[in-house]
């Protein structure tokens, strides 16, 4: 769902309306052959649909009435916004419920609750400021949407519960499924609200776009994981027909952070009988803003083999336990100027931190192939996840797909241990491509996406 900087066309709803109200009164005039004269050539030429002129009117003075501000609709976008967020945590949760070898401890809860309480504020903050003109006349969905709020609340409830008592895997994934359905009725209520505010999400005059939340698959080491990507777009310049936009997307890695020993396990862990054996035991990946920190323990053992009477043996050279500390950097290479190119590519760095190891481990790690491997392997994986936000092809909207460049990247805290990587870029584009691009960011609230899964 796409949020502008909403702007509602006052003056052509008024033209529209007294357009509509002008018809009626044109038509009597021909068919009475002369000028209007009095209440009685209405009263006897009723509209064909049998509706009134003053419920015309009462309608019109309604939509008035209710139709929000500048400042509502600032409002109104922060909470939408605050909603979106809740529903990436709030299915980023649901994913990793549905992996059945997830402990309900190994799926933190935290980044769930903060994004529902802030989507919640955020939707009060908003209706606080109704004058009683639009309480009176909102009254209705309001109602509706204080029971979605209720909701909402009683489903997180629930399932705060069932993880403080450890309920079985099938009962937490079953109330995790009942607030993602809570969830998306709140947020179909709130735009439904917005509606009859007479807001528009999108319009090809706005200085500035929000891009939807949607989740992307992405598959490492024969594992499918969920990579969400938004973002804004906020114009900087405009020049005769062509304007420019700074681009911003975020990438949210919890899902990678979630995984990541699983992954690195897959890649990593060798057991031959003549080398090295190799066990990775944990890994964690959090951020360092503006770099990500993952910590790798791993189980180490040097082998080797001999033949002796026909017959080959093995015999433990060295063996021991140790810790790495890997930092990754984002960078773009070449930041390109013409759209459409190679230019701007996403690159990821693994460099080591502290090493606490020795012996034959030590060295291996410092300047041998398991070092070497182990780097290479993280910063793959991790470039995995994070370029999904850098195709253009899938993160943006067909109208402006081929007029973005990428220009710099770097990891980000957004709260919690959360880690994601934003991504700067910029975008020219023509006043053409603007109404296209509001006209589909707004189809594509229209057509109201399947339930969070």
């Amino acid at each position: 769902m796409i949020r502008g900087r909403i702007s509602f066309s006052f003056a052509n709803a008024v033209i529209l309306e007294f357009a509509l109200l002008a018809y009626p009164l044109a038509a009597t005039a021909q068919r009475h052959g002369g000028g209007i004269t009095g209440g009685s050539g209405l009263s006897g030429n009723s509209r064909p649909t049998g509706v009134k002129e003053d419920d015309t009117l009462k309608d019109f003075h309604q939509a008035i009435a209710v139709q929000a501000t500048s400042q509502q609709t600032a409002e109104f976008q922060a909470a939408i916004k605050s909603t979106e967020d809740a529903k990436t945590q709030v299915q980023v949760f649901l994913d990793q419920r549905h992996k059945q070898d997830r402990s309900a401890e190994a799926v933190p809860r935290e980044p769930v609750d903060l994004a529902l309480e802030n989507a919640r504020s955020a939707n009060k903050k908003f209706q606080q400021g109704f004058s009683p003109a639009q309480r009176s006349g909102l009254r209705d969905i309001a109602k509706r949407l204080a029971k979605a709020d209720s909701d909402l609340d009683q489903e997180e409830k629930k399932l705060d519960q069932s993880l403080v008592l450890k309920a079985a895997s099938s009962e937490l994934a079953a109330r995790a499924e009942s607030l993602g359905k809570a969830l998306t009725d709140f947020y179909n209520q709130q735009l439904a609200l917005g509606r009859e505010m007479s807001i528009t999400l999108a319009n090809g005059q706005d200085l500035a776009f929000n891009l939807p939340s949607a989740s992307h698959p992405v598959r490492i080491a024969n594992q499918t994981i969920a990579i969400p990507v938004s973002g804004d777009l906020t114009q900087i310049s405009a020049q005769g027909g062509q304007r420019t936009f700074k681009l911003e997307l975020t990438t949210n890695l919890t899902d990678l952070q979630q995984n990541i020993t699983e992954l690195l396990r897959a890649q990593l862990d060798t057991s031959d009988n003549c080398g090295q054996r190799i066990a990775i035991q944990q890994a964690t990946l959090a951020p360092s803003t503006p770099a990500g920190l993952l910590v790798v323990k791993l189980h180490f053992e040097r082998w080797t083999c001999s033949q002796m009477f026909g017959k080959q043996t093995s015999n433990e050279l060295a063996e021991g336990e140790g810790t790495v500390e890997i930092k990754l950097t984002a960078s773009v290479e070449k930041p390109g100027t013409l759209p459409g190119t190679s230019a701007g590519r996403l690159k990821i760095t693994a460099a080591f931190g502290r090493i606490d190891a020795t012996g034959m481990m030590g060295e291996a790690l410092r300047s041998g192939s398991l070092g070497e491997n182990l780097r290479n392997t993280v910063a793959q994986s991790v470039l995995m996840a994070a370029q999904t936000g850098s195709d253009f092809k899938t993160t943006l909207p067909p109208a402006v797909q081929n007029s973005a460049v990428l220009q710099s990247a770097r990891f980000q805290d957004t709260g919690v241990g959360t880690l994601t990587i934003l991504l700067d870029g910029q975008l020219e584009i023509s006043n053409e491509q603007a109404d296209a691009l509001a006209s589909q960011l707004n189809q594509a609230l229209s057509a109201q996406g399947p339930p969070l899964r």
